[in-house]
């Protein structure tokens, strides 16, 4: 038996027959192998980031292709991309971070998480490591982050690709992934409590917990796989600010979702200017798959890809499936758009913002 998760999650049923909501055509390309779970990630490099260290692994690529660059979710890190990396290396180099907090990246000055300060690290990052424009990838908060950075820094950016964007769900149902007692970290000195249940939890059992959520299939999940995500969840617990950034990061997203206007997510996937490839499982018990075309409908100029049997995270359980879908679309992006050459901008700048009509939702 399993132990519970660290947050209680009912979820949605698996819904496969929205499948069919597909918009893409998967692209028939050479892959990479596709290497376990258990596979260890390309080592990491330290850049200096507004004065903090952002840990970068460098998946190796073609030299003249355009880089990818990925953006993990909340509690995860860079190395849930080394599959998807590795499967998608004959088409681009890719990079992926730690973000503030996160891995092996130092947490953000003066503790402010948010998906801003993130968007601002990931923008410099790009800059300092990729030199953009890019094909930018983001799974669930790391969605919303990417988001932000295609829409406040264009220029940085060639394609966009959201996995499971972690979307505001107002609806009025009782099955989304969104436990309502989250809504309780925004009261004041609730944090103390969230980290003592979050201590609690030992290394496995989180391990477990996180398979038991974020997979469709959670039986392809093995015991040295889940082995080594418990090693790694042992090594984070020792750092300080492990349960800060977790409650941290999930309060700055619920601040998001309360944003209104420009701030929004619907007004900024409404300023993103690149083609951009929204990618969703059937079976995701933490972002209802249901939000999949509201989400895509919000983006200006964007396709659907959605994968049967899969979870919340599709880069680690389908890497081939949206390997060919991100494919077609960078491809596509390229004939109808070819891309300008890299543009520098000043690091310190703030975001530009673009003014367009928002895209309804």
């Amino acid at each position: 038996m399993t132990s519970p998760p660290s947050w209680h999650v009912a979820g949605p049923p698996p819904r496969d027959e929205l499948a069919a909501w597909t918009t893409i055509e998967p692209a028939d390309a050479e892959l990479g192998a596709v290497p376990p779970l258990s596979r260890p990630a390309p080592p990491g490099r330290i850049e200096l980031v507004h004065g903090g260290g952002v840990n970068v692994r460098r998946h190796p690529g073609p030299v003249n292709a355009v880089p990818a660059v990925y953006v993990h979710g909340l509690g995860g890190a860079s190395t849930d991309w080394t599959r998807l990396a590795a499967v998608l290396a004959p088409h681009a180099t890719g990079y992926s971070l730690d973000l503030p907090g996160s891995g092996r990246s130092d947490p953000p000055p003066a503790g402010r998480y948010s998906p801003a300060v993130d968007a601002r690290v990931v923008a410099r990052t790009i800059e300092q490591v990729a030199d953009g424009p890019i094909h930018l990838v983001g799974n669930s908060y790391g969605g919303i982050v990417a988001t932000r950075v295609a829409a406040g820094w264009p220029h940085l950016v060639r394609t966009l690709t959201v996995l499971a964007p972690a979307v505001p769900d107002l609806r009025p149902t009782a099955d989304r992934g969104a436990d309502p007692r989250l809504g309780a970290l925004l009261v004041p000195g609730t944090a103390a409590l969230a980290y003592r249940r979050l201590a609690s939890i030992p290394p496995m059992a989180r391990a477990r917990s996180m398979g038991e959520l974020c997979f469709g299939r959670p039986e392809a999940v093995t015991e040295r796989d889940y082995a080594l995500a418990a090693r790694e969840h042992a090594w984070r617990a020792r750092l300080p600010w492990v349960f800060e950034a977790t409650v941290g990061s999930l309060r700055g997203l619920m601040n998001d979702y309360l944003r209104p206007g420009v701030q929004s997510f619907a007004a900024l996937a409404g300023r993103v200017q690149v083609p951009t490839l929204v990618v969703w499982g059937t079976r995701d018990r933490l972002v209802d798959v249901r939000l999949s075309r509201r989400a895509a409908a919000a983006y200006p100029d964007s396709r659907l890809l959605v994968l049967a049997g899969c979870g919340h995270v599709p880069q680690m359980e389908e890497p081939e499936a949206t390997a060919r879908g991100m494919i077609a679309h960078w491809r596509d992006a390229a004939a109808e758009r070819p891309g300008p050459a890299g543009v520098k901008i000043d690091p310190g700048a703030p975001p530009q913002l673009i003014s367009t009509p928002m895209a309804t939702s």
